[in-house]
Parts: structure tokens; C-alpha cells; sequence
């Protein structure tokens, strides 16, 4: 039976174990797809041998590809394929780290195997397994997680604090502005009332995160030194226990998690301290609780940190000889030997910094050795980042090598005290690690060693290492040996079994070890608690014999590994039993039948014994010469089984050896072992038989695939099952008209739970031709904010956006249309909903997800609580909602057709060039790896050769091939050299053309798309892409110079004639990589959201003085190093305040100091500083009237520039970011022009994508000759303020009438005077935006008013219409802003157009405009009556307006009526009859002159008798008092 089946065949608490062995690192897929394969490859030699190491790779990926693609299930198959990629990856290039994991799992699985034999587990792995209970670790991940939680709440905490005192700050330095005659004043002692109010708030708040802190840091002492610190001095305790044979030792990356999150808990609260501390600079007070506790906390947090940092240092493997994987700690000097130690703490800020050197018995007390050594390699690495792991920071020496000391006077010195094996030696490694003003020095030591130099000393090495580790935990008691502790027996006779385990697959039994005890300790065997001694184990000779205890035994174990093994494992071999139990277990058995043991007078012998009968009934016992090692290198041990004969007395040989004890027939034990064929007796001369063996491939067949336990579909099938069960909606539908209506919901229920297929599959079929396209919901979540804002109000209040979301697919595949006037296709498509809903409810309960997924059960509940009953009202909303949705993505294609195609194309290249320059930086780190393996390896045996020649009797041939090595050596470096150079030109040339992409394309087209948002363009202006972009490239450039200061160090640590190229190739590459470096951050910088007032977001760069600010910047370079050491300040006007000056422009400052260190905004990710409470003031000239400004005040602009410094891997620099041009208000009045200006600004600018930064003076002075727009660009721009205002965009007709109060002549350009200084058009168009805003955006949005249109062609449109039609305008002559209406009246065979007088803000703020219009009554001659029926074209009024009407009808009259009628509100006109003449507000133009004769086409139209123009009508407000008996509306 395979081992891997032997595994399978564990109890659940092994299997366990099994499991700890299996990870990313060599998946168990791989284990179980390629078992018997991987069980018959030699993975122990190939850890030794890297060419062997590279054609076992290369052939487990062939066996691999093979399986695979026997595979028939295509999860299983991907699966395989994502598996065989990864192992590429790591391996590729060190397939000797793939074979050490693959020996490493088989030797632990044949350790598992052997204590599942034995009947129970040792005292050693029984507290072992307890010290690792889940329990425990359960607890300390909750501890870890607490911890952590809470300091993130502490964070937010003193965002908040700051926020506090920015806020108070504000408002007291505000109050100290103001004159010293307004501090008496009511609303001054109000003002200080709500400060005093805040500082008590903010002294409260400062105490409370005090002691907030004081709680979780002694919450951190106590889990570091309650659990923390005992865990790892468990996890160095396993490690002992491990090392000398003991179970697999796990749990490093568990501890190295909680160490991680626990320093980085720390270092957040160094932070937040560090913050306390400044703002105490900002604002302090008396009493103030922060520089009395900040001290103490802070001192407490540095000893954390300190005691945390030095003890995350540890020792990962023990030094060990590759050539003895199994016995590590012991070294051979001459002998190349390996080590690894590793950091648990993993912080990005000290990646590639910490340089480790190792020392050789640091501070070892003279004479306690009679030998000394050094290490005769290079000793110093620095730490790396482990690309093959989980990203761990360690660093392996593989090439140290130990070397005597001669002694001048040719004594060692204190000789005789101890034995070679018996010296006791440490390495140790130290480093510095400095981060956040920290330095600690690191150190820490591997568990004793001890030094041979002969291989014959190994036994008597290993046995000291284990005698250590059995029995003391501390680190470095090199004297241990002066006075060695004993052992128990029980445990000393499990450490003996994970011998056998370890070295031959199977540990000792019960009887095994009872046998071994009798050995060692006589009748004292029996007792487990008898102490053993170490002279009685490993010194002193066994009774008679010239060996001792473990010499003897360790030969068995030589023995069995390189010629027993095969037996061994089948459990074959009894091995320890006394020739006295030898004869009681035979004398009862069959002739013939024979047992394995192993000699007890031979060192590494083994013999058999059977049994015979003879004739006169006497039993005899017969053994063989003990068989050693020598005698089976010629013959395996099988074979001598089979072949094994006995001549006796002339007797025709024939084999003794028939059963194997206790019954097992020889062939059926030992049969598949045979290597031979046997002899065969001839008739002839005898001859020497030369045995042949057949290799019988052990490989057994390939496992059955694993089938899906549904077979596939074939296409005959799928069309057979769509013809039966698929129909469409309107097959459905007409069956639906035969039902009678009672029983319609009924049906429809009864088959969505019957046959849910007939509803879900034409929902699938649509699906299915929609799968190459994206659902129009999941586009709409692809715009920017300003766009989502509009699909909020779209739903707000009318239908959750939540199933809207969740059933995106199935609402978007109904026909909405055609079922909002059909009900019957309304229900089917109700249903529809409620069925996939019910199929999202069941995964979610199938994945156990219903408490942290989607209410699917709410929403079904809300979805037939509300339409049930009428379906016909979810079609008619839900087709309206989908139009509107479409019409904002058109929008938005029309607006962005570019970004469609040209920009979509380029982002994706980008993309896939960033994506592949990160694989191109993995080879490139990967290549100087090879050439440092290269230069230790040319290293090392420059330093060894003198040694090895020496050691050589042919001296001058050994040097000859030492020489001719390192030529070969040398040869290979400069090849690796070359190779590495080209990969860092292939890195670094792609990197400058994206460098360049980004920096001078992307973001200025970006900063260009944000200007145009600013001014209400429907644009995106997300910045995760440049983001991930910058960071991207930043972290590859930032590689880039650390394998260069790695081939730096290459070079200055290991001098080669051929490093000359590379000598001078790698300044002037270190060069160009800051140049790069330099560009990408010094442009990093951008302010995402530019500065506006609070109360006036939708209009930024406008700031008025005295009023809050806000401004958000944003480091597009988003790595962990740049976190919280980025302090912006913002300076107002740097570099322009002279040009300013000079043009007589007003100069100001901040009230106060508003520097922010940057810190990762949770929600976004981003590395962002939000500028929340700034403000500007004033200067004070210091003369008047020294220069005069010739531009208004919201003709100025002026620029904030954010300015920071970034220190980073011994660079600085200097970083900063402007904002757009800025106009600045002292009156609230000033808004609308200095929105012109902005305006105005910003489309001009953004068409040539100037840089404020590079021609300031030009920018800022841009209204000094302000150039013109084209009326295309001016006609975008005012149909974006619409957008923006009311959610539509303006029409080309509206866009047509206000082109004619813009542009004169056939320039079709627009001067800026014209727009917004001498005829104030703009003012006239912000009033009415802003009446949009605030009265009229549902009806603007839903395009019930047209808005800009002429008179003209007002009357043109309604006079063919119906009595009643009317349509909604602007007026033209209320520079407030006013809406008005018109109407046709056909009466007594006339057309009369008619008009009511504009409603104002005011008028509209106390009656809505659609109740007016609902309630507008016209009295003529005594008649009352309701003149507007339709809106134009032919809509009926309440169809349009009568969602939005809010005027209840008056309710029905009652007895007894309370005292006070209730009132309605209505609008009423009086139209005098004739008409007068002339209107009072007529649509003309205000700058005609009715005497011009130059205008006949007027005075024609206005004789025009044909024609009767509208006269506007006065509207008095009545409030209505409905009285008992009176009828429903009244007319007056």
C-alpha cells in the first residue's frame, strides 16, 4: 500500500497533522494527483543536487500537465493549471527549495504513520500537541483583533479631536478679528458662550482618548506578556523538539501575524501621540491632560515596541549541513553549511534595510572551549522579502563556512575538559532596525552547536544535540556538558522512536522499546521514570561489549537507511528482541519459520533465526553470521532471504527460511522486494550466476478523474428542453386573458413554484445574449459621484435602490413598456422578481450568508406589499426609471465619446504595460539572486581551496582544478552580470515611456477632465486608474534601486575582474532611476477635490473671506513608506503675491496655520489630507491708492499651492501641487459674477490645458484682455449649469434662443463683456438656475417646462392647439428670475394667446407651481373657470403635474364641524375685457427701441390684426374657505 493511502486510512487528529504540512508552498492536489509518482523520486539527494533538483522539477511538471489533461472535470482542471503556474513561479529558479519541501512532507507523513502505530503518544508529543490547542489560539486571535479594532477607533478618535479644534481654532480666531467696539455686543457674549461650550467639549474629548490609550496599551502589555511571549518561547521550545526528530514545527506564520498587528498597533498609537502632540502646539490651555500623561504613555509605548521588535528576531532553521538535512546543529569545519533567520514583525518601512551579520561564539568566556573558530565566508546579507512565501522578511545564509584557529604556540589550550562532540557553540546574527525615529538593536543566537572535524564524530555529535534538546529549553548553556542532566526513560525512548521515524519512515513499537530498555537500563526497564545518565547513553561501553548505547544503535539506523529500508517500512523487521523471547516466540511455530533482529555484538548488523523439528521431536534454533553493511552493498537483503541456502551432510541445499513470523509465506512477504532472479541448480560444471534486475515501475494507474456528479448536456438535449419548456412573454400573456381574474395571481404563483424554469428561462435566454455586454446598472456604478447623485434622486423616495441593485439583470431583460398598459404582462413580469429573488434567498442560505448578505426576504416583502395587487404601477415606474437611466448614460456617451474608445483603448495598454513591467521587475530580482548564488559560490571556494588542496596529496594537479573552476565560476558571473544589465534596460525603458505617459498625458488630461467637472461637465474625474498607476511604478522604480544597491554591495563585497562593466554601467543607471523617481513624485501631488466654501460646494473656487474652506489632495503614489510622513502646507499666491501687487490685485492670507499629514482615508484607500476648516483675511495695504486695479474684484484670481517634502531611502524631495485660479468674495452678492469668472476661466483654459504653475502671470491676469469663447464652447457650458442644477441638459431650441442675447454677427463668438459685464445676461441666467434649484427641478427635470422661447414662437406653437394648452417660460425682462405661463383660448371665434404675470422665488416659496398651476383660476366678466388643461403638446394637465400636487382636496363636510374652516390656497386672475393694452410684461427685447425705425418687422407684426398678443394677468393670492353645501372648486 502507498504511503499516501496509508495516510488517507488516519484518524480525523492525524490527519490534522497531515494537513499542517500542505500549503501554497506544495498544494495537497498536487500530493494526491501525483502520489505514487512522487513516493518513487529520490527528493532527499535531489535537496543537495541542483542540477537533479531542476530535471525532478521539470518532470513533476510534466506528470503534472499529464494528469491534467486527463482531467475531465474543468474546475479540477483549472484548478490544476492555476497550481502548475504558481509552482513556475516560485520554483523556476530554485527547484532544490521544491525538493527540501517534498522530502520534508514524505518524512513527516512517515513520522505520523509511525506513531499511528504506537498504541499511545509520548509524554514530549502529548504536552506539545496541548501547548498548540485551538482554544488558545482562538483566544489570541480575538485578543489580536480586539486590540486592533480599538486602535482603529482611537484613530478616528483624534481625527475627531482635530476636526474639534480646527473648528474651535476657527471660530477663535474669527472672534479675535473682529472689532474691538463689537466684543460687548449680545451676539460677541454668544459667541464666546459657544467657545467656552467647545473647549469644555474638546478638554473632555482629550481626556477621554487618554485614557482610552492607557487602557489599550496596558491591554498590549498584558497579551505580550501573558501570551504573546509565551507562544514564541513555545513555538523555540517546538523548534528544539523538531529538530531533534520530534513532530513538524508549525505556527511561525500564526505568531508572525500576531506580532505584525500587534506592532502595528503600537506604532499607530506612537502616532496618535505624536498628533497629540501637535495640536498642543496649535491650542493648550491650563489644566490641559496631554503634556501631563503624553510623557508616560509615550515611554510606554517605546518599551513595547522595543521588548516586541528584539524578541520578533529569531532564528527560522538551524544552521545545518546540506549533506545531513536531518541532523541539523551539527557542523563539520570545511564544510559549507546553511542558516535562516527571520524578522516576525513585517513593516514596509524596514523592507530591504536590515543588514544581518553573523558571529561565530560571541562572548564566550575564555577557556570554556579547548577549540576556536571563525567563519571563513562573507557573514553579512541584508534581509529580503520572500517571493516564494508570504512575504515574510528573512534572510538565508547558505554558504558560511567554519574554519580553526591555529595557535602560535601549537596548544589549543584548556584541552581534556570535554570531548570534541561534548563542546557546546553558538551563531550568532545582529542587526539594527530603525524606523520612526527608532533604533533598536537586534539579536538573537541559534541553539547550540557542535563543531567536528571528522565525519566519524557525527554519531557522537548528534547525540550531544539531542541529549540538549531533550532536556533544557535555554538557548545558550554552552557549559551544559560540564554537568549534564539525566533523562527519563519515557522520554528518552521517544526521542529513540522519532529516530527510526525520522531516518527510516517507522518508529519503534512498545515491545521495540521495552527490548532497547532492558538494553540500557537492565531491570530497571520497567520503570519509566528512571533516570538515565549521559555517560551510560553515549560513553560508556555496553557490559562486554566495545561499544556504547547510542554507538551501537545509531549504526541499526545507519543501517536500515541505506539497505534495510524497504523491509523496515513493511514492518518486516522485529529488530530489538533478546535471543531468550527469540525462542519463546519461535518453538511454538511451523518449521521453518524465522524472524529479523538485529545483532547485538555487531555494530549495524542484522541476522535471522528459524526454527526446526527434527525427527525424534527435538526443536532447534538456528541463526545466521549477522549480515552488516559491507555484505549487503553486493546483495539486497531480499534476495538473501530467497536465496538463502544450507548444505548439510552432502545434502541437496535447499532454504530453511519458509514463513516469516508469526505466518506470513516468505514470497508473500518478500516478493515484490526481490531484485534477482534466483539461482537454479544445472546438471553441469557450476558457474557464477550475475543476477539481473528487472525495474518494475511502482507508478500505479492514474486515479479516476473526478466526474461531475451531473452529466453534461448534449446540445440534442438543451434544444429538446428549450422547445418544451420556453416560451415568451407574450405567448404567456394571451393565456393570461382566458383566465378569469381571481384566479391570475393564483396561477402565476402556482407556476413559479411548480415550474420556475418557464419564468427564469426566458430570463436566462435573454441573459445569455446579454453576456457580452456590460448591465446597464453595473455602467451606471462606473460614473463618477456628481452622475450617482442623480440616480439617487431618480429612486429617492420612490423605489429602493437596493433591488434595484440586486435584480439588475432580471429587471433590465424585462419589457417595462409594454406591461405598464398590459396587466396581465405586468403580473408576469411581477412574478418574475419575486422568483429571482427567491433563487438569490436560497444561495444565500446554501453559503451561509444571510446575516451579512442582501434582505432578500425584506425586499420580496416590500415588493408584494406595495404591487402586488397592482403590478401596472412597479412597469410604469420601473420604465421610467430605466429611460432616465438611459438618458444620463447617453449624456455621458455624448459628453465622453472619447473616453469610449480612444481613452478606453490607451488605458488598457497602460494597463497591460504596468502589468508586465511587474513581472519584468520579479525576473530582474530573480537574476540578481542568481549572481549573488554565484559570487558566495566563487567566494567560497576561494576561501576554501587553500583547505582543500592541502588536504590533497597532489598538490599542484588539485590547484590546477581549483583554478580552472573559478575560471568557470568567473565566466558564469559575467554572463549572469550581462543578463542582469539587459533586464534592468528592460525594466527601466518601458518604465520612462510610462513615466512619461503618466506625467505629461494621463494626469494633464485628467487635470483637464477635472476643470470641466468643476464647471458642471458630466465628467469622470475618478482617479483610482492614475493611482494604481503612479503606485505601481513608484513601488517598481523603488525595486529597481534596491537591487541596485544590492549589485552595489555584490560589487563591493566580492572584487571580480568582470564587475568592471557593471561598475561603470550602474551610476549612470542610479542616475536616470532618480530622474524617473524624481518626475513621478514631484507630480504625484493633485488636489482631487479643488478648495469651495461648505455652504457652496456645487460652485467651488469661490471663496469669500472670513468663511470656511475645504480642499482635498491626494499622493497618487500610494505606498505603505509614504504613510503619515507627508505634512502639506497650504501658502496662498506663492511666487504671484509681486505680479499681484504691482496690478493693484487684493492680498490675503490664512487666518491660521492648516498644515495636515497625510494618512490613508479609510473608505477610498487613497493617501489623501482633507482641508476642512481654512479661511482667508484681508491684508491691510500698507499705502492706498498706490496701484491701481483696472479688473473688478471678481476679475481677480489667485492660486493656493500645497507644498510637502518627502524623505525617503536617503532622497528629498521637494513636492508640490496648485490648485485651480480662485476668485475671492467679501459679499455674498459677488457669487454669480465671480461664477462667470470661473466659468469663463476654466472652458477657455481647459481647451489648451495650461498649467497655473507654469505661466502664472499670464493665467491670473487672463481678465485683464479676457480672450472670447466660441459659442459652441459657451453653449455647453450653460446647458452644464442646467445639468447641474435640474438634472437636463438645455434642447437646441432652447440653446437657439439664448444664442441670439449672445452672439452678434458671423464670428459665432462670444466676448466676455457680453456675457457677463456691460448687459449682465449671465446675472439673468443664474436667477433662473437658481430658481430651477430651488422651486422647479422635477418639473425642469422631467421637461414639463420649455423654458427659453421666443413670443413669436409662442404663439406659433399653441394657436393650433386646443383651447386650454399651455406651456411653461422663463421670463425674459425679471432679472430675478421668473417663470410664467401661456395660454390658448379659441372663445368667440378668436385665438388669444394669454399670459400670467412671472412667479417669483418668493410667490413659488408659499405655492408650489404644480399646485398653482392646478389651482389657477380665470375670472371673466363674473364667469370663473379653469383655463389650463393641457401642457403643450397635447398632455393632460394632471397626467403631468399630478404626482407633484400638495394641496389636499378639502374633505368632506361633517356635523359639527370644528369652529374654523380649513383653507386652500389658489391662484385667480381677472381678465379685463377688452384686454389692456399694452401687457405688462411682454417678451422683448429689453434693448429695443420702439421708436427706431429701423425695426419694421415689429411694428408689423404688432398691427397685425390677425394676431392677438398675450397679456400678462394679475394674480392676487386668495386663501379659500370651502363652506358646507359649496361646490368642490370654486370659480370666481
Amino acid at each position: 500500500m502507498s504511503q499516501w493511502k496509508q495516510i488517507q486510512q488516519l484518524e480525523i487528529r492525524l490527519l490534522e497533522q497531515v494537513d499542517y504540512l500542505y500549503d501554497d508552498n506544495f498544494p495537497m492536489d498536487i500530493r494526491q494527483g501525483l502520489a505514487s509518482w512522487i513516493e518513487s523520486q529520490d527528493w532527499e539527494t535531489a535537496v543537495n543536487d541542483e542540477s537533479m533538483a531542476a530535471v525532478m522539477f521539470s518532470n513533476l511538471l510534466s506528470q503534472l500537465e499529464k494528469v491534467r489533461s486527463q482531467e475531465q472535470n474543468f474546475l479540477q482542471r483549472h484548478n490544476m493549471k492555476i497550481i502548475q503556474q504558481q509552482l513556475q513561479l516560485k520554483y523556476s529558479s530554485s527547484p532544490a527549495i521544491m525538493a527540501r519541501v517534498i522530502s520534508t512532507c514524505l518524512r513527516e507523513e512517515r513520522r505520523i504513520l509511525s506513531s499511528a502505530c504506537a498504541q499511545e503518544q509520548g509524554p514530549l508529543e502529548k504536552s506539545l500537541q496541548s501547548s498548540v490547542a485551538f482554544e488558545r489560539q482562538k483566544n489570541m486571535d480575538n485578543r489580536v483583533g480586539i486590540i486592533r479594532g480599538s486602535v482603529q477607533l482611537m484613530d478616528q478618535a483624534v481625527k475627531n479631536i482635530e476636526d474639534i479644534q480646527d473648528d474651535f481654532d476657527f471660530r477663535y480666531k474669527t472672534l479675535q478679528s473682529r472689532e474691538s467696539s463689537d466684543r460687548n455686543s449680545d451676539m460677541m457674549k454668544q459667541e464666546v458662550t459657544r467657545l467656552q461650550d467647545m473647549l469644555n467639549r474638546l478638554d473632555f474629548k482629550r481626556k477621554e482618548i487618554l485614557s482610552k490609550m492607557g487602557v489599550v496599551i496596558k491591554e498590549i502589555d498584558d497579551l505580550v506578556t501573558s501570551q504573546l511571549s509565551p507562544e514564541l518561547q513555545d513555538w523555540k521550545r517546538r523548534q528544539q523538539i523538531a529538530a531533534i526528530g520530534g513532530p513538524l514545527l508549525t505556527g511561525l506564520e500564526q505568531l508572525q501575524s500576531w506580532f505584525t498587528l500587534t506592532a502595528q498597533s503600537l506604532f499607530q498609537i506612537k502616532r496618535q501621540l505624536d498628533k497629540l502632540g501637535e495640536l498642543v502646539v496649535k491650542v493648550t490651555y491650563e489644566s490641559d491632560p496631554i503634556p501631563l500623561q503624553k510623557p508616560q504613555l509615550e515611554e510606554r509605548v517605546k518599551y513595547l515596541i522595543y521588548h516586541l521588535i528584539r524578541s520578533s528576531f529569531v532564528v527560522e532553521k538551524q544552521p545545518c549541513m546540506p549533506t545531513h538535512p536531518q541532523k541539523p546543529l551539527i557542523i563539520k569545519t570545511g564544510v559549507q553549511f546553511t542558516t535562516k533567520v527571520r524578522l516576525l514583525v513585517k513593516l514596509p518601512e524596514v523592507d530591504y534595510q536590515l543588514k544581518v551579520k553573523t558571529t561565530f561564539d560571541k562572548d564566550l568566556p575564555s577557556g570554556r572551549v579547548s577549540r576556536q573558530f571563525f567563519i571563513l565566508t562573507n557573514n553579512t546579507k541584508v534581509m529580503d522579502i520572500e517571493d516564494y512565501s508570504n512575504g515574510c522578511l528573512s534572510v538565508e545564509f547558505r554558504h558560511l563556512q567554519l574554519k580553526e584557529k591555529k595557535y602560535i604556540n601549537g596548544t589549543k589550550g584548556n584541552e581534556g575538559l570535554l570531548s570534541v562532540t561534548e563542546e557546546l557553540h553558538s551563531l550568532s546574527f545582529e542587526a539594527c532596525f530603525m524606523v520612526q525615529g527608532l533604533n533598536i538593536d537586534l539579536e538573537t543566537c541559534s541553539l547550540p552547536l557542535v563543531v567536528i572535524s571528522n565525519v566519524s564524530q557525527l554519531p557522537g555529535g548528534w547525540a550531544s544535540i539531542m541529549w540538549y534538546n531533550l532536556l533544557t529549553d535555554e538557548p545558550r548553556n554552552l557549559a551544559f556538558f560540564g554537568n549534564p542532566a539525566r533523562a527519563n526513560w519515557s522520554q528518552l525512548s521517544e526521542v529513540l522512536s522519532w529516530q527510526f521515524s525520522t531516518f527510516a519512515g517507522r518508529g519503534l513499537n512498545k515491545d521495540q522499546l521495552s527490548m532497547l530498555g532492558e538494553k540500557l537500563l537492565g531491570q530497571h526497564s520497567s520503570c519509566g521514570d528512571y533516570q538515565v545518565s549521559w555517560s551510560k547513553f553515549s560513553k560508556e561501553n555496553i557490559l562486554g561489549k566495545p561499544f556504547s548505547f547510542w554507538m551501537w544503535l545509531d549504526s541499526i539506523l545507519e543501517l536500515i537507511k541505506k539497505h534495510l529500508l524497504p523491509v523496515w517500512n513493511e514492518n518486516y523487521i522485529m529488530g530489538f528482541v533478546s535471543k531468550e523471547m527469540e525462542r519463546a516466540l519461535l518453538k511454538d511455530r511451523e518449521p521453518g519459520t524465522f524472524l529479523l533482529r538485529f545483532s547485538e555484538s555487531h555494530l549495524g548488523g542484522i541476522t535471522f533465526t528459524w526454527v526446526e523439528h527434527s525427527e525424534n521431536g527435538e526443536i532447534k534454533f538456528n541463526s545466521v553470521e549477522p549480515y552488516t553493511k559491507n555484505r549487503l552493498s553486493a546483495l539486497p537483503f531480499a534476495d538473501i532471504i530467497r536465496d538463502y541456502k544450507v548444505i548439510s551432510d552432502g545434502v541437496v541445499p535447499e532454504n530453511p527460511l519458509k514463513f516469516l513470523y508469526p505466518d506470513i509465506p516468505k514470497n508473500d512477504a518478500f516478493g515484490r522486494l526481490y531484485n534477482s532472479q534466483p539461482s537454479k541448480v544445472h546438471p553441469y560444471i557450476p558457474s557464477t550466476l550475475i543476477p539481473i534486475s528487472e525495474l518494475r515501475s511502482n507508478a500505479s494507474a492514474t486515479p479516476p478523474s473526478c466526474q461531475s456528479p451531473e452529466p453534461p448536456m448534449t446540445p440534442g438535449e438543451f434544444d429538446m428542453l428549450n422547445e418544451h419548456l420556453c416560451f415568451d412573454i407574450d405567448t404567456f400573456s394571451h393565456f393570461l386573458n382566458r383566465v378569469p381574474h381571481p384566479f391570475k395571481v393564483v396561477l402565476v404563483s402556482i407556476l413559479c413554484e411548480w415550474i420556475p424554469d418557464c419564468f427564469s428561462l426566458y430570463l436566462k435566454t435573454t441573459t445569455a445574449t446579454r453576456r457580452g455586454q456590460m448591465a446597464q446598472w453595473q455602467q451606471l456604478l462606473q460614473l463618477d459621484s456628481a452622475l450617482q447623485k442623480r440616480i439617487i434622486q431618480l429612486y429617492e423616495g420612490r423605489f429602493p435602490r437596493e433591488i434595484r441593485h440586486w435584480l439588475c439583470v432580471c429587471i433590465e431583460s424585462q419589457d417595462w413598456d409594454s406591461a405598464s398598459v398590459d396587466e396581465n404582462r405586468a403580473m408576469a413580469c411581477f412574478y418574475a422578481l419575486l422568483h429571482d429573488l427567491e433563487g438569490q434567498l436560497k444561495r444565500s442560505v446554501q453559503e451561509n450568508i444571510i446575516l451579512q448578505g442582501p434582505n432578500f426576504s425584506g425586499m420580496q416583502e416590500y415588493l408584494v406589499k406595495q404591487f402586488e395587487d397592482k403590478p401596472v404601477n412597479l412597469a410604469m415606474l420601473l420604465s421610467e426609471c430605466i429611460k432616465e437611466e438611459k438618458k444620463i448614460l447617453a449624456s455621458v456617451t455624448a459628453t465622453q465619446a472619447y473616453s469610449d474608445q480612444g481613452m478606453q483603448q490607451n488605458w488598457r495598454e497602460l494597463d497591460n504595460k504596468v502589468t508586465e513591467l511587474k513581472g519584468q521587475i520579479s525576473d530582474l530580482k530573480k537574476g540578481i539572486k542568481t549572481l549573488e548564488g554565484r559570487n558566495e559560490n566563487l567566494d567560497f571556494i576561494q576561501k576554501t581551496w587553500q583547505t582543500t588542496v592541502e588536504q590533497n596529496a597532489r598538490l599542484t594537479q588539485s590547484q590546477a582544478v581549483m583554478e580552472e573552476e573559478c575560471r568557470k565560476q568567473a565566466i558564469f558571473i559575467a554572463q549572469t552580470q550581462e543578463n542582469v544589465l539587459q533586464q534592468l534596460v528592460n525594466v527601466l525603458n518601458p518604465a520612462a515611456q510610462i513615466v512619461s505617459t503618466l506625467t505629461d498625458v494621463e494626469l494633464p488630461e485628467w487635470k483637464r477632465r477635472q476643470q470641466l467637472a468643476c464647471i458642471g461637465s458630466p465628467t469622470d474625474t475618478c482617479l483610482s486608474n492614475l493611482e494604481k498607476w503612479f503606485t505601481t511604478i513608484t513601488e517598481v522604480l523603488f525595486a529597481v534601486r534596491e537591487q541596485l544597491q544590492k549589485l552595489q554591495d555584490q560589487n563591493n563585497k566580492y572584487s571580480s575582474s568582470n564587475a568592471c562593466s557593471l561598475n561603470n554601467s550602474l551610476p549612470e543607471i542610479e542616475i536616470f532611476t532618480l530622474s524617473l523617481i524624481t518626475n513621478l513624485l514631484t507630480n504625484a501631488l493633485v488636489v482631487e477635490k479643488q478648495p469651495a466654501m461648505q455652504s457652496l460646494p456645487h460652485r467651488p473656487l469661490i471663496l469669500k473671506t472670513g468663511v470656511r474652506i475645504k480642499a482635498t489632495i491626494r499622493f497618487l503614489a500610494n505606498l505603505p513608506d509614504f504613510k503619515y510622513i507627508l505634512k502639506v502646507k497650504p501658502v496662498f499666491n506663492k511666487d504671484v503675491e509681486a505680479t499681484m501687487a504691482t496690478n493693484g490685485f487684493r492680498l490675503f492670507d490664512f487666518t491660521r496655520d492648516n498644515s495636515k499629514v497625510m494618512d490613508v482615508d479609510t473608505p477610498v484607500g487613497g493617501l489623501m489630507a482633507e482641508f476642512g476648516h481654512m479661511s482667508l483675511k484681508e491684508r491691510k495695504a500698507k499705502t492706498k491708492g498706490s496701484c491701481e486695479n483696472y479688473l473688478g474684484v471678481t476679475e481677480e484670481l489667485h492660486i493656493i499651492r500645497f507644498e510637502t517634502v518627502l524623505q525617503h531611502a536617503g532622497q528629498k524631495y521637494n513636492i508640490n501641487a496648485s490648485s485651480l485660479p480662485v476668485v475671492v468674495i467679501s459679499a455674498s452678492s459677488q457669487v454669480s459674477s465671480a461664477w462667470a469668472s470661473v466659468m469663463w476661466w476654466n472652458m477657455f483654459t481647459s481647451e489648451s490645458v495650461i498649467n497655473p504653475l507654469t505661466s502664472s502671470q499670464q493665467n491670473l491676469l487672463l481678465f485683464a484682455d479676457p480672450p472670447p469663447l466660441t459659442w459652441q464652447q459657451l453653449s455647453q457650458l450653460l446647458s452644464w449649469q442646467f445639468l447641474s442644477a435640474g438634472q437636463r441638459e438645455l434642447d437646441e431650441d432652447q440653446l437657439s434662443m439664448l444664442r441670439c442675447r449672445f452672439v452678434d454677427g458671423a464670428e459665432d463668438l462670444v466676448h466676455w463683456s457680453k456675457f457677463s459685464k456691460d448687459e449682465s445676461t449671465w446675472i439673468w441666467i443664474d436667477a433662473i438656475l437658481d430658481l430651477i434649484k430651488k422651486h422647479l427641478a422635477d418639473h425642469w427635470r422631467d421637461g414639463l417646462i420649455m423654458g427659453f422661447i421666443s413670443r413669436q414662437k409662442t404663439k406659433l406653437l399653441l394657436k393650433s392647439k386646443e383651447t386650454g394648452t399651455f406651456l411653461l417660460r422663463f421670463s425674459e425682462t425679471n432679472k430675478d428670475g421668473a417663470i410664467t405661463f401661456s395660454w390658448v383660448d379659441h372663445s368667440n371665434e378668436e385665438t388669444r394667446v394669454h399670459a400670467v404675470e412671472p412667479f417669483t422665488k418668493q410667490e413659488l416659496s408659499s405655492l408650489s407651481l404644480a399646485d398653482t398651476i392646478n389651482t389657477y383660476t380665470l375670472t371673466t366678466q363674473g364667469k370663473s373657470n379653469y383655463p389650463l388643461l393641457y401642457l403643450y403638446p397635447d398632455i393632460p394637465k394632471d397626467t403631468a403635474f399630478g404626482h407633484y400636487y400638495k394641496c389636499p382636496e378639502p374633505p368632506a363636510t361633517k356635523k359639527k364641524q370644528r369652529e374654523y374652516l380649513p383653507r386652500t390656497p389658489a391662484v385667480i386672475s381677472v381678465d379685463p375685457t377688452p384686454p389692456s393694452s399694452p401687457p405688462k410684461d411682454m417678451d422683448v427685447d429689453p434693448s429695443f427701441d420702439l421708436n427706431n425705425d429701423q425695426s419694421p418687422t415689429l411694428q408689423e407684426l404688432l398691427d397685425d390684426p390677425d394676431i392677438m398678443w398675450p397679456s400678462y394677468l394679475e394674480t392676487p393670492q386668495l386663501q379659500l374657505s370651502p363652506q358646507a353645501g359649496s361646490p368642490e372648486r370654486l370659480f370666481f
